[in-house]
């Protein structure tokens, strides 16, 4: 499997369609992002919901992109 920030990153080159983008982003295996109070920069985990929610800010994904997964990922 492909990490998160990969798939997005194809999404936002078009070569996912979006209905297939939320779908299998809203089923994705996230994981706990890695805390570490002595390291202050980013993990650079690439399956975590920060991944998602940087997509978001980066334009890579619509703010309804984001909302549409997050609503299907309480569902499940």
């Amino acid at each position: 499997m492909m990490s998160l920030r990969a798939y997005l990153a194809s999404y936002a080159d078009g070569e996912v369609t979006r209905a297939e983008m939320i779908e299998t982003v809203a089923a994705w295996p996230l994981e706990e992002t890695d805390f570490d109070p002595a390291h202050t920069l980013p993990t650079h985990q690439d399956n975590t919901p920060d991944v998602l929610a940087i997509a978001l800010l980066n334009g890579q994904i619509a703010d309804a992109d984001y909302q549409e997964i997050t609503l299907r990922r309480q569902r499940s």
